[in-house]
């Protein structure tokens, strides 16, 4: 399956799961099975883990990275 239209139907699912409560149709679809407030904090879970994992990385290079010391002359 072409990669860009698997991106555009994930697309639009979220995107009509984000407007489910605009219509009033917030737990009436079998296809959205979570109520769409986890369309909102789902995505913001997702980044603060994301952030913690490489911010944990980049830390323990920074801090495991052997200093040069300067040159005296």
């Amino acid at each position: 399956m072409n990669r860009f239209i698997l991106l555009t139907v994930l697309f639009l699912y979220y995107a009509a799961w984000l407007l489910l409560p605009v219509f009033d149709l917030d737990g009436k679809l079998v296809m959205f099975p979570l109520p769409s407030i986890y369309a909102v904090y789902l995505p913001i879970g997702l980044l603060i883990v994301g952030f913690t994992i490489v911010g944990t990385f980049l830390g323990t290079i920074l801090l495991l990275d052997p200093q040069e010391k300067p040159k005296s002359k």
